[in-house]
């Protein structure tokens, strides 16, 4: 399993020192990494292929690249730490280091390459230590998502922030623990996923546990022409759901 992984983390370093020549063009620009190409990697496969997805150099996706939008901008989260960050996705890192101040914590349910691993149905922190969490396409695989929700905001200080990002593909969502779209293989000891379909109902559903919540789309964030050079025109980007914890 390391040989493999070795072997992963090669070939996106190969990928990254490629990109620049195979990618080469100024058709489409990633505000994470500041590099433009001629366009952005296909994602997924045969019928969820989606093209002009990826950055061939820092693998943000649709909803990297509308998320960092959001917290680079004026109008996004305070600096202040702690910041927990769930599931880390490695082209956010840095802003969201930079937002928590120097205080940055990461964690899984799975993952190794983390500082902490725990459920977020119960989360072994204090109540009120954080100022901001980052969770983002986590919550459809959570067998209760309500629960999970109401411990991020119960470890959130008085008036911090976070960011629950999901994949809304449905008018109301749907909750299907007992059949999962995606079922592990026999030996595979990793939880099933999608335990859930969600809908454009999310941000009540984060209301009823107590945050005051905001829904920033695509054209909230950027100019038609922006979210066509940035790759966020499509589905794929979804909306920022962006909570805060009541003084």
């Amino acid at each position: 399993m390391r040989i493999l992984k070795g072997a992963e983390a090669k070939l996106r370093r190969l990928r990254r020192l490629a990109s620049p020549v195979v990618w080469a063009g100024n058709s489409v620009h990633c505000p994470l990494c500041e590099r433009s190409f001629r366009g952005f990697r296909p994602a997924g496969k045969r019928r969820s292929r989606r093209r002009n997805a990826i950055c061939p150099y820092c693998g943000a996706r649709e909803r990297d690249r509308l998320t960092f939008l959001f917290l680079a901008g004026s109008d996004g989260p305070t600096t202040g730490s702690p910041v927990l960050h769930i599931a880390p996705e490695a082209c956010l890192v840095p802003r969201l280091r930079e937002l928590a101040a120097g205080d940055y914590v990461t964690a899984d349910l799975i993952r190794t390459d983390v500082d902490e691993r725990f459920d977020l149905m119960s989360i072994p922190y204090a109540e009120a230590t954080f100022h901001g969490v980052y969770c983002s396409h986590v919550l459809q695989d959570v067998p209760d998502d309500i629960a999970a929700m109401a411990e991020v905001l119960r470890v959130l200080k008085p008036g911090g922030w976070a960011i629950l990002n999901i994949p809304a593909t449905a008018v109301v969502t749907v909750d299907h623990r007992d059949a999962p779209l995606h079922v592990r293989r026999p030996g595979d000891r990793r939880p099933h996923e999608h335990l859930r379909t969600y809908g454009q109902d999310f941000p009540k559903r984060m209301s009823s546990v107590g945050f005051r919540v905001r829904e920033l789309r695509p054209g909230d964030l950027a100019s038609p022409d922006e979210q066509s050079r940035f790759g966020i025109d499509s589905p794929a980007a979804g909306s920022v759901h962006f909570g805060t914890k009541p003084p």
